[in-house]
């Protein structure tokens, strides 16, 4: 897909804390990157811990970018993953596991700030720091 790249949980989280939002990892992958996407797994993470009022504010934030879909090829990538890992005893969060195996699915780079954690996945490419 190839200026583009997908964004896990905590650089959204970041953005929503972040006093100067100009300042975020968010804010620099929107302007080095042309396509902007991220798991419907992440989405549902930041909008499951978001308070009520906080939620219009999240549903602008993901007008911006393109939700990609948990589909039955991303399962299959997602079981590869998890036996992969559970077989090597570096088990991570299934919902870091999902959302690798969405990235991985899709040929997408992903942002991460828990670069120790992805960095176990075979096969998964992590979007460069500047």
């Amino acid at each position: 897909m190839g200026n583009a790249v997908m964004m896990d949980t905590c650089v959204f989280i970041d953005f929503f804390r972040a006093t100067d939002k100009r300042k975020t990892a968010f804010t620099e992958l929107l302007d080095r990157y042309e396509e902007h996407y991220v798991s419907s797994i992440a989405k549902y993470e930041v909008v499951c811990g978001a308070l009520d009022r906080d939620i219009a504010f999240w549903n602008s934030v993901f007008q911006q970018i393109k939700v990609i879909p948990f589909d039955d090829s991303t399962i299959g990538t997602a079981r590869t993953i998890y036996r992969q890992l559970k077989q090597g005893s570096k088990l991570i969060d299934l919902g870091d596991i999902l959302i690798a195996a969405t990235a991985i699915s899709n040929d997408l780079p992903l942002a991460t700030f828990n670069r120790r954690h992805f960095e176990r996945i075979p096969g998964l490419r992590l979007a460069h720091e500047k």
